[in-house]
């Protein structure tokens, strides 16, 4: 039996949405430093799982521990701080610069602008990106710049988890197998948890160090 720490432990969690039972009796223990790929038909629960990790969604039976904590509605959107959060083509904010979603969990816990500024020149060339795109709007972007920017925010608050809802999905094949290269580079080089939804049997065998298929 591993010894390593449980980082996210979800117990017995059943969540309906109205009289749809989408996740019943779900018991799943993630361990630090993992990187677990969850794949499944659509409408199984992966993507639910996900936000309710994140706090988005709270469950209605069990419940889901985060480092040794309870999630509760109460402390959802400190815990949220603590956990990265990747979407298609990185969901950014449209009426922000390349540079204010890039910073964006860093001025939620308050960092300096320095700070902010010396995170994004360390992460940028772990991204392959340049500093004249921060001044851009994410329409003046590629899909795959956009994806980049994404995992920028992510990961620039340092957090514990990076959660990451079928991120590649949108891609070209060319795009995703280079940014599938990219992740799987930083959790390689960092102690963080990813934990990711995918469609693609593919994707999850490169990456994961453990599938789970709902």
């Amino acid at each position: 039996m591993s010894n390593k720490k449980i980082v996210v432990a979800v117990n017995n969690v059943t969540f309906s949405y109205d009289d749809k039972i989408v996740l019943k009796d779900f018991f799943l223990n993630i361990e630090a430093g993992s990187f677990v790929c969850l794949t499944g038909e659509s409408g199984c629960g992966k993507s639910t799982l996900l936000r309710l990790m994140n706090g988005l969604l709270i469950p209605q039976q069990g419940d889901i521990n985060i480092d040794g904590k309870r999630l509760t509605a109460e402390n959802a959107i400190d815990n949220r701080r603590r956990i990265g959060y990747i979407l298609q083509e990185g969901a950014l904010f449209p009426h922000l610069t390349v540079y204010q979603n890039m910073i964006y969990c860093l001025t939620l816990l308050n960092m300096s602008p320095e700070a902010c500024q010396k995170r994004i020149d360390e992460l940028l060339p772990l991204v392959n990106l340049s500093h004249e795109l921060l001044d851009q709007f994410p329409d003046q972007l590629s899909g795959g710049q956009r994806q980049r920017v994404g995992i920028i925010r992510g990961i620039a608050h340092r957090p514990a988890i990076v959660l990451m809802d079928e991120p590649f999905s949108a891609l070209d094949p060319e795009t995703r197998e280079s940014l599938q290269d990219l992740v799987k580079s930083i959790h390689q080089q960092t102690n963080t948890t990813f934990i990711m939804v995918t469609h693609s049997l593919s994707e999850a065998e490169k990456l994961g160090t453990a599938i789970v298929n709902m």
